[in-house]
């Protein structure tokens, strides 16, 4: 048997120190956690403290910006997986990390690791460490974390934490890749147009005048861009950049935010698949943070400043206000055209039958699924939508252009 030193978090979230007699680390930190208490730091009593002026470990600290190290969603999901498996079988939460910054392979995973152990190992909050870092970390996993360092149920928050990255990455990537399809058919379509306009028209151009035939409607429509574009094409090119810049500047605006998002839930279309995102996104964030023992006012302030569609976002403000007065979550949802009738009757009933977060989580799954769907529907109708509008657009201009030789053979025919 052995003396070990420890640091752990008791029921409340209080820091405490004491020696605790085990045969092994592993063992000493499962009996700390028998007695109720979460081990942070577990060491050898004659080992000298980490972190003290005489281990070679005390190293000055890199500078860390304002806004912390950026790391990848994906990289986030990774480094929680090994640390909530490394909690569950025992390990010392600044064992593990010291272990995971040892591995990482990647220099600014390796960098945020490290900044994160050294605070927890200097006795700061786990969740206080990654608040450092909110450019990484989301305010959702950091308020799990800290709702983990009182309950003393880390791993398992974690991965709940964990899943939920996991859902929003998931329908996040869904919807880019929704969106991303039509918008590179449409840039090729204008890049096409552009081409045949600047650079085939003007040679046709040529061989029409020398004609002595009148020209069809739609080739001197076509002509007459062709000509525009070959004469004003640098200050066309001022003009769209100087749209891009001042469309910009508007839409990063309070107003002109507000704007952007109106048009993004009320586009046709492509309009109900946000307004699902965002419901299933908000829900799910109120749903996990409530079953993880945070309280509703909390979770849902956090839902509120993490939403990013302004409507949506001055909706959960309107819930947060109704319920710190007492009153039900789901009474400014139902004067809400933002929020499908039968998600708020659902809510109502969790509501009632006091099971609201279990409810949200479901709700929450329920309208990502219907998402996925209307994704799905969504990729299958863009495809052949596309490449109709770009034969209209290529077979109109080829139309075009094919026109004035039928009208020239009929003139030398008669």
């Amino acid at each position: 048997m052995q003396n070990f030193a420890y640091t752990a978090r008791d029921g409340s979230g209080a820091a405490v120190n004491g020696v605790i007699v085990a045969e092994s680390i592993a063992e000493a930190s499962k009996l700390l956690r028998g007695e109720g208490k979460y081990p942070t730091s577990v060491r050898a009593a004659s080992e000298t403290p980490v972190g003290s002026p005489n281990t070679p470990e005390t190293v000055a600290a890199p500078a860390i910006g304002k806004g912390g190290v950026k790391i990848t969603r994906q990289e986030v999901i990774q480094f929680s997986t090994q640390l909530a498996i490394m909690i569950e079988t025992g390990v010392p939460l600044s064992e593990g990390l010291d272990c995971i910054a040892q591995q990482a392979d990647k220099p600014h995973v390796k960098k945020l690791v490290e900044d994160v152990a050294r605070s927890v190992q200097g006795g700061s909050d786990f969740s206080t460490a990654l608040s450092r870092h909110p450019r990484s970390f989301p305010r959702l996993y950091v308020a799990l974390i800290k709702a983990s360092e009182k309950s003393g149920m880390m791993s398992k928050l974690i991965i709940r934490a964990n899943t939920y990255l996991k859902d929003e990455a998931e329908i996040l990537r869904k919807v880019k890749g929704a969106l991303t399809y039509p918008a590179i058919m449409l840039s090729f379509a204008i890049l096409t147009t552009t081409f045949l306009l600047a650079f085939v028209l003007p040679k046709f151009t040529a061989i029409y005048e020398g004609k002595g035939a009148a020209l069809p409607m739609p080739t001197q429509i076509l002509m007459a861009m062709s000509g525009f574009v070959v004469n004003h094409w640098m200050a066309l090119i001022a003009a769209i950049a100087t749209s891009a810049m001042l469309g910009y500047a508007y839409f990063t605006t309070e107003k002109g935010s507000r704007v952007g998002h109106w048009i993004q839930i009320n586009v046709p279309v492509i309009g109900k698949m946000f307004r699902k995102l965002h419901l299933a996104r908000t829900l799910r964030m109120v749903g996990t943070m409530a079953g993880a023992g945070i309280n509703l006012v909390d979770a849902v302030a956090t839902a509120q400043d993490l939403c990013a569609n302004s409507y949506y976002r001055d909706l959960w403000g309107e819930v947060s206000e109704q319920i710190q007065q007492g009153k039900q979550l789901s009474e400014p949802m139902f004067r809400s055209n933002l929020v499908p009738r039968g998600i708020t009757q659902m809510l109502h009933s969790g509501e009632k039958g006091g099971k609201l977060a279990m409810v949200m989580e479901q709700v929450s799954g329920y309208a990502e699924q219907e998402l996925k769907e209307q994704i799905g529907e969504l990729t299958r109708y863009i495809e052949p939508a596309m490449i109709v509008i770009m034969g209209c657009i290529i077979g109109g201009v080829a139309l075009a252009l094919l026109l004035p030789i039928f009208t020239m053979s009929r003139v030398v025919a008669s």
